[in-house]
């Protein structure tokens, strides 16, 4: 009877090391949230659960972000091309900056394709 309560005791210390292990993991890990426009001129959407991370209030040329859960640390913003159908005339512009912060404010001049945030915790 002594061996089995020993041996479940080590099953419960191994399997609440792997939890701690696992909680610490990803509480050090950074979560990418992105956000993406149907078209030009379009207003940025949340895809896959990234409004839960990241309240993204759009202006004209403006874009307010802020936090919901850690430290934004980087934001990538990609712009729509331009083109005449024949030749490129260049936009799709992206642009990676460092953040640090839980709150921000991007002006691209018009809206963007896209954008992804970094956020650590």
């Amino acid at each position: 009877m002594q061996s089995v309560h020993l041996i479940r005791t080590n099953t419960v210390r191994h399997v609440g090391m792997g939890l701690a292990v696992a909680v610490l993991i990803a509480a050090t890990t950074s979560t990418l949230a992105s956000f993406a426009a149907s078209s030009p001129g379009s207003d940025l959407a949340p895809v896959r659960g990234a409004e839960v991370v990241i309240d993204l209030i759009q202006g004209q040329e403006t874009l307010l972000w802020s936090a919901l859960t850690g430290t934004v640390t980087k934001v990538h913003t990609v712009g729509w091309p331009s083109s005449d159908g024949t030749h490129e005339l260049g936009g799709a512009v992206s642009l990676e900056r460092p953040e640090s912060g839980p709150v921000g404010i991007i002006d691209f001049g018009e809206k963007p394709m896209s954008m992804t945030f970094e956020v650590d915790g």
